[in-house]
């Protein structure tokens, strides 16, 4: 409550009174309604005005993430359509509780067909693109999908069960017994055609699950190959967990499912049923009037299906159920049909309906030929009525193929009438049109855009399917015609989808006035039949019941079974009766209403069936020629995002596989397909082009160089289309042409910059030509005069040290690594230096150093692993054992010099073990693990010194290092407050954690070297004591290797290289680890090894200068001086033969030199180290006396 003495601050106001109003209420509230609608409007224009577009009611199927739903739906089950109507007709009732039912079990039957086993059965053996399947795989696949195929299996009996009571209930209905007189009587003249229609679907959804199974080879070669390994089973049932009957059992029902659905028979054993039941004296075969009831529906749906100005939609697919329903007649009355006239002629004009039809797409590639199809299931009635059967077949193709011969004819008629549609559903009314005009012309151009989705639908898969079908090449000029049939589809579903507002405010009054014209024309034979009511017969009684039942249901949802519900009552209204009470105009009226309220409810799912355009999956090829044609001519590219969304379209069926591992494994490689020939056939293409085209403008305008005149160019293509196309939608992805092109040029141009500096104005100029020509925002090329250098981040290469130590070799001197050319596409090659890890250091803090030992100790664990199998193999072993022991027993021979000829037959004898596709012996590749060993401890020592760098730029502040004075002291002798007390201790700490590193540092080596000693020292490790003998020939195939590196760098060869130092390195630790030391300098490898090459050296010389002395003395006394050319090419060779051994002596040099250098990083330290090696003498010595 509010104070008394404060005023509220709500206020209300109040309508004035008057005691005498001139005005009515009800005129007084309308006219403020009217002033607060103009005002209201007002404001919207005003708001409008303003927004930089206009606002209007057209939606963009291209953006809206949702869609209205149109979709009439209703909880009622039939006994509640049916109502309290009619109740008393007890014979009415029971027929419109019963046949309505039996035709929703069906209809149900066949949506469940649609929507579970169709797109499984299409899809099953499809592989995802660019993959390859292996036998193993066709059981894994058959075995996967076995589950479904029971549940086919019940669904196919279920279906059996239903067609079987419809039947029956049929005959039951037009049987001899109820010419007499009969309550069903008057229902003899009664033709239910909407329950012969749901059994003809039903049919064809039986016909369908054959022709799937026999077209797709996949299901016989997968069964066959899980029939095979079922025997395996079989015969060895305890393998597998299995008992022997249990394996018998199942091998029996996979016969017998094999049998009713992988045969051919699933539509046969429907219709080869026993109908008959005596014992309820149901009679179907012999029942004349059933037989005569079953003819005329085939005449009447043959003659619906086949006029002109049928409104039946997807005609194609019914004639599959049609042709299905006359074989079941022909089935079922066989013995009665062979000399039947009408018949014959009944025959004569369904195998007619292929040239017509010639072609009926299934699903996936899979199609239905009519002729082809009844000359399989009544053979003995084909082959006596058409002799040349077989040429009318293939004559249908052919004629078919010809049909479609000026498709540009038939797509220019195509597209002309549904452009005038288009602008007509768009279009606004005027506001001087009557509104019942309005009404009825919405109404005939929502039915117009279903029929035309049907018509191009038919079209395009006739097109693609008889091409495949008679085995005919698609041209360019054919695929983009399948093309624009695509296009011209999903621009029906857009024109739709910008409508859903108008439509969806439109439809309810469509239906009204359809509901309305029906019962405005059955409500005067209504009230003629009630005029009467006394003395109506029986038939004229349920026509008067089956027109109240219209008018009842007329008055709920149009669902499909209140449709059917109508459909079922306008059969009894109309029966034939000496007086009829419809006539046959009203008649056509009514049907014509009832069908256009069934296609306005349903509007929505006629339209998304008939412009389904999955099929395009299996015709991915052609999309390449499409996607160069639109390089070829730009004006191609506004159909691209309809056809990326008619893709779309084969997501549903392809989510459906279960014969794969992964549902989505389809749908990922498809959408990876398209997307990479988006990006390979056109975006790629496109970037270079219009990048041609700015350089072209700017050497012909800018730079005045007329040698290329872009107007004398011809084929102009206007790249701005592509620039300007808005961005789509496909999968999830984005696709931008704009956005591609802008990154491609900015990243070129930078690129460009970044080499050539000086021509930035030359670039910024192309970027201001684009921004005019294209209205492309690129980013400034011109670079700043100096760069901040990061480097390669240290902790990636830490998390990827196995990869890293291969890619790279070391620079012992230098210390860096440099990428190797033969592991990168680049023409710049990666270096990573102290400088760089420095840089890491200060992002990612000290902890990383930790964390590099980490990772190296985990790498040479592995790495030592394979080191010891290596040195453990027998074929190593027994050999360096044999070389040691023989050098042992000869070193007087050999002068205690290792020889170089043994280590040189080792090298060559290790190649006879085998070499690798590349070249490379197991020695090479031992080589090579020795070298990454190296690599990763090089690796180590740079991540040190990169700390000491960084340690050393942090801490140049201080004055003094051995003076620093604490400022957590003083600050707490200037009594400073306590946080900056803590602050300041904390930056004590940090000063004196960084002054103990600088001045210590930690010695990672000799923390490597205590932590595998241990392990490589164990008993089990003995036969790591003879690695010291494979380094002689371990070291001659490193210096072959190098020269023939350092060979390729003149070259410019990928295997080039200049620095490998990470081998001595790995040589030196791994020795120093084994305690090897002594033993290998025991050898006295160097010494040898050069006593070998200055041996070699004198030899070569020598014999150079005895030649040249031999012709000298040959030439003396001769006028000719010059040496023969015989002896100039002798020398020649023997200079060659020096210069190569100079270069091996080099390299010898070299690699010493390096060896001798890394030996520094692991000289003892200790006492312990000290008494170990004096242990290896005595153990020598003890060798040498052995």
């Amino acid at each position: 409550t509010f104070p008394a003495t404060e005023k509220s601050s709500m206020d209300f106001v109040y309508d004035s009174f008057a005691d005498q109003p001139d005005k009515l209420p009800r005129d007084i509230q309308y006219e403020k309604l009217l002033k607060f609608i103009h005002a209201y409007g007002q404001d919207l224009t005003g708001l409008e005005s303003q927004l930089e577009e206009p606002q209007t009611d057209g939606w963009d199927i291209f953006a809206d993430p949702i869609r209205l739903d149109f979709e009439p739906r209703s909880n009622e089950t039939l006994e509640d359509i049916l109502g309290f109507v009619n109740r008393d007709n007890k014979i009415f009732f029971k027929l419109m509780m019963t046949f309505p039912a039996i035709a929703c079990e069906l209809q149900s039957l066949v949506a469940e067909a649609k929507e579970k086993y169709v797109p499984v059965l299409c899809v099953f053996g499809e592989q995802p693109i660019g993959s390859e399947g292996r036998e193993s795989d066709e059981a894994l696949c058959f075995g996967r999908i076995l589950p479904l195929l029971q549940d086919l299996w019940n669904y196919c009996e279920r279906v059996y069960l239903v067609v079987l009571h419809l039947i029956r209930q049929l005959a039951s209905l037009y049987s001899k017994k109820n010419r007499k007189k009969s309550p069903l009587t008057a229902y003899l003249n009664v033709r239910f055609a909407p329950i012969w229609r749901t059994l003809a679907e039903a049919l064809g959804v039986l016909v369908q699950f054959d022709e799937i199974v026999r077209q797709n080879e996949a299901f016989s070669n997968c069964a066959t190959v899980f029939k095979r390994m079922m025997r395996t089973v079989r015969n060895a049932p305890e393998k597998y967990e299995t008992d022997g009957p249990s394996a018998k059992r199942f091998e029996y029902l996979m016969q017998k499912l094999e049998g009713d659905l992988l045969d051919d028979l699933i539509f046969q054993n429907c219709v080869d049923r026993e109908f008959d039941e005596r014992s309820c004296d149901i009679l179907v075969r012999d029942n004349a009037e059933f037989m005569a009831e079953f003819f005329g529906a085939l005449n009447s749906l043959y003659t619906f299906y086949t006029t002109e100005n049928c409104v039946e939609i997807n005609k194609r697919h019914a004639m599959v159920g049609f042709c299905g329903l006359f074989v079941m007649f022909s089935t079922i009355f066989r013995d009665k049909l062979r000399k039947d006239a009408k018949y014959t002629e009944m025959l004569t004009k369904v195998w007619g309906l292929q040239k017509q039809m010639s072609l009926i797409h299934l699903g996936s590639t899979y199609t239905f030929h009519i002729g082809e199809w009844l000359a399989r299931r009544i053979p003995d009635f084909v082959n006596v009525t058409f002799k040349t059967r077989n040429a009318d077949i293939s004559g249908s193709k052919t004629a078919l193929l010809h049909s479609l011969a000026d498709m540009d004819a038939i797509i220019m008629e195509k597209y002309n009438k549904i452009t005038v549609w288009s602008s007509r559903l768009e279009s606004k009314p005027s506001i001087h049109q009557d509104h019942q005009d309005v009404i009825n012309v919405q109404a005939r151009l929502l039915v117009q855009g279903i029929a035309h989705a049907w018509e191009v639908s038919n079209l395009l898969k006739s097109f693609l399917l008889v091409h495949m079908v008679v085995d005919s090449p698609f041209n360019r000029d054919k695929i983009l015609a399948a093309m624009r049939l695509v296009e011209m589809l999903k621009a029906i579903v857009a024109t739709y989808h910008r409508k859903s507002t108008t439509i969806g405010n439109m439809q309810s009054l469509l239906v009204d006035k359809a509901c309305y014209k029906i019962s405005r024309l059955i409500s005067p034979l209504k009230q003629k039949l009630e005029h009467n009511q006394q003395k109506l017969d029986d038939a004229q009684i349920d026509q008067l019941s089956a027109l109240e039942l219209m008018i009842h249901v007329l008055q709920g949802a149009p669902t499909k079974t209140h449709l059917l519900v109508i459909k079922m009552a306008l059969c009894v209204a109309q029966q034939k009766t000496a007086n009829p009470i419809i006539d046959t105009q009203a008649l056509v009226e009514i049907s014509g209403y009832v069908r256009h309220l069934e296609l306005i409810a349903h509007f929505q799912g006629l339209v998304s069936e008939a412009c389904d355009c999955s099929i395009l999956y299996y015709f991915e090829e052609l999309l390449d020629v499409y996607f160069k044609a639109i390089v070829k001519s730009p004006e191609l590219i506004n159909s691209l995002p309809y056809i990326t969304m008619a893709l779309h379209d084969a997501a549903p069926v392809l989510l459906k596989v279960q014969h794969l591992s992964e549902a989505e494994a389809l749908l990922n490689a498809f959408v990876k397909c398209i997307i990479d020939k988006i990006d390979t056939e056109i975006t790629h293409p496109v970037k270079r082009s219009i990048e041609d085209e700015l350089r072209l403008h700017i050497h012909s305008v800018v730079l005045g160089s007329d040698s290329r005149d872009i107007s004398k160019i011809g084929h102009f293509r206007d790249w701005s289309r592509f620039v300007k196309l808005p961005t789509f939608n496909f999968f999830g992805q984005q696709v931008s042409f704009r956005t591609a092109i802008t990154e491609y040029l900015d990243e070129q141009f930078y690129n460009l910059t970044a080499i050539s500096s000086h021509d930035w104005k030359t670039y910024e100029e192309l970027r201001s030509l684009a921004k005019e020509k294209y209205d492309l925002s690129l980013l400034e090329v011109h670079l700043p005069g100096a760069i901040i250098e990061q480097g390669l981040d240290v902790l990636e290469i830490t998390r990827n040290i196995h990869v890293f130590v291969g890619r790279y070799n070391y620079n012992l001197n230098g210390q860096f690594f440099v990428e190797k050319p033969s592991t990168t596409k680049s023409n710049h090659l990666h270096t990573i230096h102290i400088r760089h890890v420095s840089n890491s250091i200060r992002t990612h803090g000290t902890g990383i150093m930790n964390t590099t030992v980490n990772f190296v100790f985990q790498f040479l664990g592995k790495k030592f692993f394979i080191f010891s199998q290596f040195l453990y193999d027998d074929h190593i072993k027994s050999r360096l054992m044999k070389d040691y022991r023989s050098f042992l027993e000869q070193r007087d021979d050999y002068k205690g010099l290792y020889p170089f000829k043994k280590a040189e037959k080792f090298l060559k004898d290790i190649k006879k073990l085998g070499v690798t596709e590349d070249g490379k012996s197991y020695l090479d590749q031992f080589r090579e693990l020795v070298t990454e060993i190296g690599n990763a401890l090089g690796y180590v020592r740079m991540v040190r010194s990169g700390g000491f760098r960084y340690i050393s730029e942090s801490i140049k502040f201080v004055p003094d290092l051995s003076n620093v004075v604490s400022i957590g002291e003083a600050a707490e002798r200037g009594e400073l407050p306590e946080h900056t007390v803590s602050a300041a201790a904390n930056l004590d700490a940090l000063l004196n954690d960084m002054i103990t590193k600088f001045s210590e540092g930690a010695d990672y080596f000799k923390m490597l070297e205590e932590v595998f000693y241990t392990e490589m020292h164990k008993e089990k490790n003995q036969h790591l004591k003879n690695f010291f003998i494979i380094l002689p020939p371990l070291m001659l195939s490193y210096v072959e290797h190098i020269i023939t590196c350092k060979e390729k760098v003149q070259k410019k060869s990928k295997e080039a290289t200049f620095t490998d130092d990470g081998f001595a390195l790995g040589c030196a630790f791994v020795l120093k680890l084994l305690r090897q030391e002594k033993q290998f300098d025991g050898l006295q490898w160097e010494e040898g090894w050069n006593a070998y090459y200055d041996a070699n050296l004198e030899v070569s010389r020598a014999q150079i200068e005895e030649k040249r002395a031999k012709d000298a003395a040959q030439m003396k006394g001769k006028k000719k001086v010059q040496p023969s050319a015989a002896v100039e090419n002798e020398i020649s060779t023997m200079t060659l033969s020096q210069n190569k051994i100079i270069t091996s002596k080099r390299e010898c040099d070299v690699l010493w030199k390096t060896y001798h250098s890394t030996t520094v990083f692991f000289k003892d330290r200790n006492a312990t180290d000290k008494k170990d090696d004096g242990d290896e003498e005595e153990e020598e010595e003890e060798e040498e006396e052995a």
